[in-house]
């Protein structure tokens, strides 16, 4: 059994976490930890039950575990990463991993040195029709591909996301939150890295209540493989609509032989030939979850340095994007 014990409930997506844990039988969870008494209360509604550690120090020294799970807000992140895998912890966080490049740069010697896996709720990856998706662009069906452009317009939610979203230096940038997935999978289907931003732009446009929180977010990249990105990640969606739009994780890829379109959960992808057909490719079969892969990695150490060098791969040139944006005029 893989301990897991859990440092963080500032945000909801590590609630889910907890529960899927809970539900695996090649974990055991041994332990939670939040020093914030709202989110532990939050939490505590939804079933989690919290150690009695009055910090993170004496709860890292204390409780039993192979695996550290992160989900406190995103600015904390990095330094509470860093300490759990110099004490010898493997580690799964939300995204993002961290807010900045000396915090990344930090995460990866340490987890390097120490063969420790870094494993990133990147969830895209195990999403059905983008699986077709990549395995289809193997295939060589669209032939080299060209250009890229996604959309991950989220709704803004503002008075029930957590207040901490909108404070100064705890959110890192929207751009560093949510398009990780998208670079990810931009990676995946080019097999390339980026390699210059061209433009990023973050604005305040929705969030009329904090003027400083930049809600609105777009880029353009240019990858190795000279193939081009333009992206959409602003939390822009009508908060009624929540999820179900048209522009939430809607991908097209143009290459040599046709076009794909297709959104995450989508059960295929339209492909449009060049030479003017219109087909449907199915989306991929159910494989392993994130957390049997992180499990399988944890068991063969072999596979630990290459495992984490796509979870920081994605990190990084999304940090890069970021930078971008904040120091563009806005």
């Amino acid at each position: 059994m893989i301990k897991t014990a859990f440092a963080g409930f500032e945000h909801p997506h590590i609630t889910g976490l907890y529960n899927d844990i809970k539900k695996n039988p090649l974990f055991e969870i041994s332990g939670a930890f939040e020093p914030d008494e709202r989110f532990r209360k939050a939490a505590g509604e939804k079933g989690v039950e919290f150690s009695n550690a009055v910090s993170f120090d004496e709860f890292l020294n204390n409780t039993d575990s192979d695996v550290i799970a992160v989900g406190s807000h995103f600015a904390a992140r990095g330094k509470i990463i860093a300490a759990a895998l110099k004490a010898g912890k493997h580690i799964i966080a939300d995204k993002p991993l961290c807010t900045k490049q000396d915090e990344l740069d930090e995460i990866r010697k340490i987890a390097d040195e120490k063969n420790l896996a870094v494993c990133i709720l990147l969830t895209l990856r195990k999403s059905r029709s983008i699986g077709g998706a990549v395995e289809a662009v193997r295939n060589g069906i669209a032939g080299k591909i060209n250009n890229i452009i996604f959309e991950g317009e989220h709704p803004l939610n503002y008075g029930k996301r957590a207040g901490w979203y909108f404070e100064n230096g705890k959110h890192g940038g929207t751009i560093n939150d949510i398009a990780v997935h998208g670079i990810d999978i931009a990676r995946m289907l080019t097999f390339s890295d980026v390699e210059k931003v061209i433009a990023a732009r973050e604005w305040n446009f929705f969030a009329k209540e904090v003027p400083g929180f930049h809600d609105s977010a777009q880029f353009m990249l240019k990858m190795k493989n000279g193939a081009g990105v333009i992206a959409d990640v602003s939390y822009s969606a009508p908060n009624k609509h929540g999820y179900s739009h048209p522009s939430y994780w809607h991908f097209r890829i143009f290459g040599e032989k046709g076009m794909m379109d297709f959104k995450e959960g989508s059960d295929d992808i339209t492909f449009y030939s060049a030479d003017g057909e219109i087909r449907k490719i199915p989306a991929s079969k159910p494989g392993k979850n994130l957390l049997d892969d992180f499990a399988d990695i944890i068991t063969d150490k072999s596979k630990i340095k290459e495992y984490n060098r796509e979870m920081f791969a994605s990190t990084e040139q999304t940090l890069m994007i970021q930078k971008a944006a904040d120091c563009s005029e806005h």
